[in-house]
């Protein structure tokens, strides 16, 4: 009994994955189909199972990205998209598409990128040391800064654009799992596994930071080398995911704050929990958004955005509430 009170957050996780992930690979506009024969069968094993994997790898990615960044930053409405990484990647993109990148070279536009993205992240991990220490307002500065110039570049691109160009870019910001392929699942994963893998070891660090960069320093941790493993790590993994599926905003944001509203507050514990409750939730809204309209899909995007927008307005309140207490 006391192992079940202990694990039980674990356990209804775990549970709520696997049911979600089952459900969203056999049921869908159709009906349901438990056959992996005959044209059925290459539904399953074609189109949607790469699809779910890109959504539960990219969810688990954004979640504990979003979870690792709250707990470095000390600020409880970050999120992977607060570093401009995000961004960069989205403007690498869309200028791949504007340039035609893709004719000349296969997956150019994914290429290009994840290009961009690194470039963002290295002059990120530049101006974030001040005198050699790690500066958490260089860092929420420096990635609203480049947030900000890579929107206007977007525009701009997209507006010197031809019809068929802007649908793409258009289509692409939206974040989307649509045309996924399992090569394009396998050259994510380099990418992914180790910075999550990483991140998902942090969780004393973060317990350490948390009570302060003094307490932190006296008890032997090197807060500097540390903050650039997180900020690395989150790097790759946004980079990696946006090149693929596209900014997907809000998971970030809402999967960690769902854990800490279930009890969840020890880092050691909510990072792991992010990652199966991250892809589960991101698998979850492509699920919603390949049903509610069918035969047409709702990319995936647009359905984080709308749960996760009144969620972000419900904890600006929670967040104002407990300053004036």
């Amino acid at each position: 009994m006391i192992f079940f009170q202990k694990y039980r957050i674990w356990f209804f996780t775990s549970l709520i994955a696997i049911i979600i992930l089952f459900l969203s690979l056999v049921l869908g506009p159709g009906g349901l189909i438990l056959t992996l024969e005959g044209p059925e069968g290459k539904l399953i094993t074609h189109i949607r199972l790469p699809r779910i994997l890109l959504s539960f790898i990219a969810g688990s990615s954004l979640a504990v990205c979003g979870a690792a960044l709250q707990g470095l930053l000390r600020n409880p409405l970050v999120s992977p998209f607060t570093l401009g990484v995000a961004s960069g990647s989205s403007l690498g993109a869309v200028l791949a598409i504007r340039l035609g990148l893709d004719i000349i070279l296969p997956g150019g536009t994914f290429l290009f990128s994840l290009l961009t993205g690194m470039i963002v992240l290295i002059a990120l991990m530049g101006f974030s040391l001040k005198r050699g220490q790690f500066g958490a307002v260089s860092v929420i500065l420096g990635g609203v800064t480049i947030a900000s110039f890579s929107s206007s570049a977007i525009m701009f691109i997209q507006y010197t654009s031809t019809y068929n160009e802007s649908f793409r870019m258009v289509r692409w910001l939206m974040g989307n799992m649509d045309f996924v392929t399992m090569k394009q699942v396998a050259g994510l994963l380099p990418l992914t596994i180790p910075a999550v893998i990483a991140l998902a070891l942090m969780g004393k660090s973060l317990n350490l930071m948390a009570l302060g960069h003094e307490t932190a320093l006296t008890s032997g941790l090197n807060v500097r080398r540390s903050s650039l493993i997180i900020l690395g790590a989150t790097g790759i993994a946004v980079a990696g995911v946006v090149s693929i599926a596209g900014p997907i905003s809000f998971v970030g944001i809402v999967v960690p704050h769902v854990l800490r509203l279930s009890g969840v507050h020890d880092n050691r514990k909510l990072l792991p929990l992010s990652i199966i409750a991250g892809g589960t939730f991101l698998v979850f809204c492509d699920f919603i958004g390949r049903i509610i309209l069918a035969p047409a899909q709702l990319p995936t995007g647009v359905v984080t955005s709308l749960t996760g927008g009144p969620f972000f307005i419900f904890l600006l309140w929670k967040v104002r509430v407990y300053q004036e207490n």
